[in-house]
């Protein structure tokens, strides 16, 4: 069970890393987005607007789902190391 664990959460923030690495840069730029704009929520209209024309959502959405991606592969190489 503890490898499953760890596997999981090192797989985790690795395929954060990577999925930002991937997938965090702008359209407009082509210049990777900070990290503390990806988990703070515009509070008024022209953050909104500006999020929304570089795609920060989009972005935000791709990273999580690689970064769950990374946990599920973690977990199940995890159980496999487990059963040797």
């Amino acid at each position: 069970m503890r490898n499953i664990i760890v596997f999981g959460v090192v797989l985790g923030v690795v395929g954060l890393v990577v999925g930002y690495l991937i997938f965090a840069r702008t359209v407009v730029g082509s210049q990777l987005i900070p990290v503390d704009q990806l988990f703070v929520q515009s509070d008024n209209l022209v953050s909104r607007l500006s999020g929304e024309i570089r795609g920060v959502e989009t972005i935000r959405r791709n990273i999580l789902l690689t970064g769950g991606g990374g946990v599920v592969l973690g977990m199940v190489l995890g159980a496999l190391a487990g059963r040797r």
